[in-house]
């Protein structure tokens, strides 16, 4: 998957998000992505949860890639752009500020494990801090800066 691709699949970009810990960013999450793609907030929740004790999903530089594979959707990609750093157990013990959640149809888990894989490639070049104090437009421009850059 090409950065081009991957960055058509960003649906959604939601700033100045408030929660105290991971597992409330969680329950944020499932209520608007459900509401989004006419899934349940519990199912939404559990998967990511339960993903999520398995390892943390933070990757590092403040981004995390919570992530669930579901039967019968569609690939979908939201960034969530924290008010406050959280904890996130990451490797660096950086504090998270930047998630981007992504949601698989479970009937092609390569297609998740590309998306995770170009996200984090993508994500290892860019600053957490430049998300900060953006609108959702400026966050989707920057991202397609970035991915015509990356093909220079």
């Amino acid at each position: 998957m090409d950065f081009k691709d991957l960055i058509k699949q960003i649906d959604d970009v939601v700033v100045d998000v408030s929660v105290k810990d991971k597992f409330d960013l969680f329950n944020k999450i499932s209520q608007f992505v459900g509401a989004k793609i006419n899934v349940s907030y519990d199912i939404i929740y559990d998967l990511l949860r339960e993903r999520e004790l398995l390892g943390s999903t933070a990757i590092g530089n403040g981004f995390a890639l919570p992530h669930l594979k579901l039967k019968g959707i569609k690939p979908y990609i939201c960034v969530f752009v924290l008010k406050t750093p959280i904890d996130f157990d990451s490797v660096d013990n950086v504090a998270v500020s930047v998630v981007f959640a992504v949601l698989s149809p479970s009937d092609k888990p390569s297609l998740q494990l590309k998306t995770l894989t170009s996200l984090a490639r993508m994500l290892k070049k860019l600053y957490a801090d430049f998300f900060l104090d953006k609108s959702p437009d400026e966050i989707k421009n920057y991202l397609k800066i970035f991915e015509e850059d990356e093909k220079n």
